[in-house]
């Protein structure tokens, strides 16, 4: 006799037989004993969990000649012809191949007709594959079938099947087996059929089972026929290992090689999905009795490395990644840079990958990793009165110097550093304008004369702590473009924006302007850019405004040479406390710019920097 299957060898011939599925059997059991025998019966759900088979063993206690405690005998003749496939009270019909309304015609035909038996029993496999019509044409027969009639529907898919014909049958949910169910199936297989298999085998059979008994006997048969587990890296194991260690090359060499031992990208990722929904499950802390006590060991420990928002989020862009894959010109790409994303969080700006950057700062905390990001920064950040160390220790997590300043800021906004002293906002230096008018009114007293010479003193001393405190120009410009300057009123947003930052030096950030108007309108609403400054940073940034006419090189001398008196940077500060500060500006250089008096002028003097052109 031709070798027959393991799975077709141990299937299961009576109610006690069929494993894991104890409400099925145990409802079948009761009916059969009490005559309450329904017309009609869906079973539905996963491949290989003995759906067809409670089918056919209901079909042969309903014919057999000596029914015990509802069991069939598997004795008689009729229980013999059923197990062979020769009995005429049986008729299975496979509705994946026939599901047009022809093949159910010929059903309701020939139900009718009687059989040797008692019973007549049509088992219809993936019936959710029936046509419209076909499924239609079987709704009447199905209520009211003739009294020696049972109708026993199985399928995968219960969703597609027709309401109208689940409400004419009695519906029974079957679920994949639990993994100490299918041990046990394994170790009597084992056993009776004499087959010499180890611990590590058996690991494998249960883990390619997946909860089917039909696809772990499978592959038991698989493995005795190669002589043992066949010698191949488990890709999805491989990947999992990567997305916990962050590990972008070694994902995308797990996937190179299963793409080389001919598995498809579609199905790595479904294979993919299913092992991280048993990480997500097992990082929630839900029970996964259907996996085996090693595998449920090794998905713990990658849930806890992983995290359940990593878990989550993975499952989400490999999800969206799928949607398209088959428009794809090569399938393999979704999948190789939905890895990537997972696996380098720095080259994914979205907020979930943000979220999971926080989550591994988090665990490293909790799990006391001295890094120089968990040491530098998070565990010292208490005691240390360095901004500058702050930054030097987050620059080497953020993938941007804006990243690293926004961190820093956001930490001072939390929690101050111990020992930090938060200075006074430094005074606005007066307009050109205000000065014009102060020395045109006469008010230029004594008091006056010492408040300048103060001016520069006080400057000098903070340019040694607060400079270093506040943001750099790099950190003032990318804040300006992506989030000050479209938070600001429109009538200052419309000033500013022809402007530019030039430096931050002497504790001020310098702001350069077209012309001297320009920068005199500006002055006007500096204190509202001032306030956004100190919103997004979390300190004062006093603002310096400067005509912007010379190269960069020599932005500090033209600030000095225009703000004369105020003695803004520490060289010219330390020279004018020794000199007189009447040499600092000649007041009979000063130009008032003058007030607009025609229509025209009004035009360009709302439009600062605007040329006229005479046509």
């Amino acid at each position: 006799m031709a070798y027959q299957s393991l799975y077709r060898r141990y299937r299961p011939q009576r109610f006690g037989q069929v494993r894991g599925q104890e409400h099925l059997v145990r409802a079948l059991q009761n009916a059969v004993r009490e005559g309450r025998v329904g017309h009609a019966y869906l079973f539905s759900g996963p491949r290989g969990t003995g759906k067809t088979s409670t089918a056919r063993i209901l079909a042969k206690v309903l014919n057999c000649e000596n029914v015990v405690d509802g069991e069939p005998c598997c004795a008689c003749e009729s229980c013999l012809s059923i197990e062979q496939g020769t009995s005429f009270d049986v008729h299975e019909l496979d509705a994946a191949s026939n599901n047009g309304v022809e093949a159910i015609r010929d059903l309701i035909n020939k139900a009718a007709l009687g059989t040797p038996g008692r019973t007549k029993v049509y088992i219809l496999d993936e019936v959710h594959m029936l046509s419209a019509a076909a499924s239609n044409a079987l709704l009447k027969t199905l209520e009211e079938p003739p009294e020696h009639v049972v109708f026993v529907l199985a399928t995968t898919d219960p969703q597609k099947v027709l309401p109208t014909i689940r409400s004419r049958t009695q519906h029974f949910d079957v679920h994949l087996l639990p993994a100490h169910e299918l041990r046990e199936l394994v170790d009597y297989v084992v056993t009776d059929a004499g087959l010499e298999v180890d611990a590590d085998a058996i690991d494998y059979v249960l883990r390619a089972g997946g909860g089917s008994a039909r696809d772990t006997l499978s592959a038991l048969d698989q493995v005795v026929a190669a002589g043992g587990v066949p010698a191949q890296i488990d890709a999805v194991d491989e990947i999992v290992e990567a997305l916990c260690d962050g590990d972008t090359g070694r994902a995308l060499l797990a996937v190179e090689a299963a793409m080389n031992s001919g598995r498809g990208p579609r199905a790595l990722g479904e294979q993919l999905i299913s092992r991280l929904r048993d990480v997500f499950l097992a990082a929630v802390g839900s029970d996964l009795e259907r996996l085996s006590d090693r595998d449920r060991q090794r998905v713990g420990d990658q849930a806890k490395r992983l995290g359940a928002a990593t878990a989550t989020r993975a499952l989400e862009v490999l999800g969206e990644a799928f949607v398209g894959i088959q428009d794809a010109p090569d399938q393999r790409i979704p999948l190789e840079v939905a890895l990537v994303r997972l696996t380098r969080p720095g080259a994914d700006l979205s907020i979930e990958a943000l979220v999971e950057r926080i989550e591994r700062l988090e665990r490293a905390v909790h799990q006391g990793i001295g890094s120089p990001v968990t040491a530098g920064v998070l565990g010292e950040r208490r005691q240390s009165s360095e901004p500058r160390a702050e930054v030097a220790g987050l620059v080497g997590e953020a993938s941007r110097p804006a990243d690293a300043a926004r961190s820093v800021l956001a930490s001072k906004r939390a929690r101050p550093p111990a020992g930090e002293v938060s200075h006074p906002s430094p005074p606005s230096p007066p307009s050109r304008r205000s000065e014009r008018r102060s020395r045109a009114s006469g008010v230029n007293d004594q008091g006056a004369q010492n408040a300048a010479e103060e001016r520069p003193a006080a400057r000098l001393e903070r340019s040694g702590d607060e400079t270093s405190a506040l943001p750099t120009r790099e950190q003032v410009t990318l804040a300006w473009g992506d989030v000050i300057l479209g938070r600001l009123k429109q009538r200052a947003k419309a000033r500013f924006g022809a402007g530019r930052w030039l430096a931050v030096e002497d504790g001020f950030a310098v702001f350069g302007l077209p012309n001297p108007i320009h920068r005199d309108r500006c002055e006007e609403v500096r204190p509202d850019v001032e306030a956004a400054l100190e919103a997004h940073f979390g300190m004062p940034v006093p603002v310096r405004l400067v005509v912007d006419s010379e190269p960069s090189g020599t932005v500090s001398a033209s600030v000095r040479s225009r703000e004369g008196t105020q003695a803004v940077s520490s060289r010219s500060g330390r020279d004018d406390l020794n000199s007189d500060p009447e040499e600092g500006a000649d007041l009979e250089e000063l130009i008032d710019a003058g007030a607009a008096t025609t229509p025209v002028e009004r035009i360009a003097d709302v439009f600062p920097g605007a040329e006229l052109v005479d046509e």
